[in-house]
This record gives structure tokens, C-alpha cells and sequence, in this order.
């Protein structure tokens, strides 16, 4: 079985924990195989000041510590500079003699509408993704790409794990799925074209640890933590005001855990499997989620509608033109879930957890953070 892997988007919620699963699988190969970590490098932190970020004492999988992950940063873990706006990559460092599983996870998640959003997601996910992998084929036997459980596009009822590409898909809720899509179907052409092994894995919303202690961990609070986040930094500069919230009251958030995700892509590896949808097996509510998220930043002014409101108020008006445009389509999306039947087929060993008995902890955590990111 082949251990040796490139991993982009490594300092990310996901790619973290990713990492984390990967240096096991060296441990239990006898710690034989090699990461090869891409990494962006930022003012003044150096690519080996980021790795060490990811092993701080309160974000570390307690798992690792029962092995010698410092062994495996040293003697298995190569450090390359990459940024996905930029088209330039290094490659001296890898072996040409053996052949990697990419594993990309590296992406901007701006979820807004407006063009420069639209220029960004182009540029970043889908100009850079086939940058890398057109550099990285010759080195690669297979791709596992890390898309998206919504570049299904807004829709209702059972989602397939099975993606239909000639179905023409047109209501995207924003950039960030479209060009997750487009980069599915065209990355399915250049594997195919250039015998290269691919998988396409679509992770839904990824919230804090179930699995790993310490439970609730997440080194970054985006997506669904940033509808709370955003009450909490308002309440602090402004105080409480009234606020109406537009969602759809019957639909729902669908939350996995980081660590079960992480599990599922490195066991997925191992497959055949050519897609997976990593969802769970029920959402968690709107009407109970939001509510809930309020109540844990101390917010009590507010009711749930069904449509954005007209005659916004101060605060209305900065949530919508935020937060709101990140979340807007996300929370009005019609009643939905994913076919989890390969999934769980998959993670025999693993039950599919129910986010909702869970999330008040979770939500506690980031409050407690003050949903403030752990790493850079």
C-alpha cells in the first residue's frame, strides 16, 4: 500500500486533521512513507513556525501523543511552499522514483455572491487547483480531491452519493459551489485523460472533535460558528438590539464532526472509491441550531422569519450585508439530506454521530474561545 502522500491545505479546520490521521498510518507502517505538506507562507512565519501551530497542547489529537509524531515531523514530514493564487511550485524536493497520493484540501471557503468573491473563488480554487495538479500528475497515481457536499447546488430531498455530471445544475448559492462543481467534472477528465487514479470527497458543514479528545476542538471558527461569532463581537461593541433573522424554520444544518471526516477521507484513500459524500444522517434544525447559538452569546433580541425583511435596522443591515451574505442561502435552503449509505458502509467502525446531542458543547467551546482561531 502506498504511504507516501502530498497534502495541501494542511494548516486548515480539515486539512489539519487530516494531517493528524496520516501520521498515524506512517506510525503503524513503522513509520515508513512521507507528507509532503504545501503550505503558504505568510508575513513573517515560516513554513516551520505554521507545522508547529498544529501541534499545540490544546489543539493536538490526544492520539498522537501515544506515538512519536515528533519522530515523523522530523524524519517524514517535507515542508513546500505553495499558494494557490500564485503559479509557482517547487518541486525539488519530491522523489522521483515513487509515486504520491495528492490529497487536496487547500481552498478559500468565501461563501459571499458579490464579483470580487466570484474573481477570488475562480482564481483561488479553480485556477489554482489545476495549476497543482497539472504540475503535480507526473509525480501522482491519485487525487482525492476535497470538494464539497453543496456543489449538489441548492436543491431538495435525497442527494446522491453519486454525482449525475451531465445533469446541468443551475442554482448554486454562490460562487465558492459552482466552481466546486466545475472543478469536479473537469478534474474527472484530466484524471481519466492521464491515467491518474481520482476520488472526489464532499464533506458537509464541519463543526468541532466528537471523536478525538479533546472533544470540541476545531483550530478555526468559520461557516455556521461565524453566525455566532458575529452576535458576540456586535454585542460587545454595540449592545443588544432587535433583530429579525430570515431561514427557513423546516430545514436544517448538516454537521460533521472534524475527526470523523478526517477518518473517512484516509480510510476513503485506501478504497476504490471514486466519490463519497461525508454527511450525517440528519440535520440539526435551524429553529433549535440558531436559537440555540444565540443563546450561548447571550443574545435574547430576536425573532426567526421566513424572508429577508424589508426597512432594515442598524444591526439588520450590517448582518445581512456580512454574515447574512455568507449564510443567507445556507439557512433558507429547502428541506434536504444527503444518501449516507456508502459512507456508512465505510465507517463501520465509526457510527455516524448525532451532532445534535452534542452541540450545545460544541457551541460552548467557541464561546469559550471567544471564536477566536487557534492558528493562523
Amino acid at each position: 500500500m502506498n504511504h507516501n502522500y502530498i497534502l495541501s491545505g494542511s494548516t486548515g479546520i480539515l486539512g489539519s486533521h487530516i494531517l493528524y490521521e496520516l501520521m498515524m498510518k506512517i506510525h503503524l507502517n513503522d513509520y515508513h512513507g512521507s507528507i509532503i505538506l504545501l503550505i503558504r507562507e505568510k508575513k513573517n512565519v515560516t513554513l516551520k513556525k505554521r507545522l508547529k501551530e498544529l501541534f499545540k497542547p490544546e489543539l493536538v489529537p490526544d492520539f498522537l501523543l501515544t506515538i512519536d509524531f515528533k519522530r515523523i515531523i522530523k524524519e517524514n514530514i517535507t515542508l513546500i511552499k505553495h499558494d494557490l493564487v500564485d503559479e509557482q511550485l517547487n518541486l525539488e524536493e519530491l522523489n522521483n522514483e515513487i509515486k504520491y497520493t495528492l490529497i487536496h484540501s487547500a481552498a478559500s471557503v468565501n461563501l459571499g455572491t458579490n464579483q470580487s468573491t466570484t474573481e477570488e473563488i475562480q482564481k483561488t480554487n479553480y485556477n489554482g487547483t489545476f495549476f497543482l495538479i497539472n504540475k503535480l500528475a507526473p509525480f501522482t497515481s491519485k487525487i482525492t480531491y476535497i470538494s464539497t457536499a453543496f456543489s449538489s447546488g441548492h436543491q431538495k430531498g435525497l442527494i446522491s452519493n453519486y454525482f449525475n455530471f451531465d445533469k446541468a445544475v443551475s442554482n448554486y448559492r454562490n460562487p465558492y459551489e459552482e466552481y466546486k462543481s466545475k472543478t469536479e467534472s473537469e478534474l474527472i477528465l484530466f484524471c481519466t485523460k492521464n491515467n491518474i487514479k481520482y476520488q472526489i470527497i464532499r464533506p458537509s458543514i464541519i463543526c468541532g472533535r466528537l471523536y478525538d479528545t479533546p472533544l470540541f476542538v476545531i483550530p478555526k471558527f468559520l461557516v455556521f460558528y461565524l453566525f455566532g461569532a458575529f452576535f458576540l463581537r456586535f454585542k460587545e461593541s454595540h449592545g443588544q438590539q432587535h433583530i429579525r433573522i430570515a431561514m427557513n424554520k423546516d430545514s436544517g444544518l448538516n454537521l460533521i464532526p472534524v475527526d470523523y471526516a478526517a477518518k473517512a477521507i484516509t480510510k476513503a484513500i485506501e478504497t476504490d472509491l471514486t466519490e463519497l459524500t461525508i454527511a450525517s444522517n440528519k440535520c440539526l434544525p435551524n429553529k433549535i441550531a440558531l436559537p440555540q447559538l444565540l443563546k450561548q452569546v447571550g443574545w435574547t433580541s430576536f425573532e426567526i422569519i421566513t424572508e429577508t425583511p424589508d426597512n432594515l435596522n442598524h444591526i439588520e443591515q450590517v448582518y445581512y450585508k456580512t454574515v447574512g451574505d455568507q449564510l443567507n442561502n445556507y439557512l433558507s435552503t429547502p428541506v434536504h439530506e444527503f444518501d449516507v449509505t456508502v459512507l456508512n458502509e465505510l465507517m463501520q467502525d465509526h457510527i455516524n454521530p448525532d451532532v445534535s446531542l452534542k452541540f450545545e458543547n460544541l457551541v460552548e467551546y467557541a464561546v469559550d474561545n471567544s471564536f477566536i482561531s487557534l492558528i493562523d
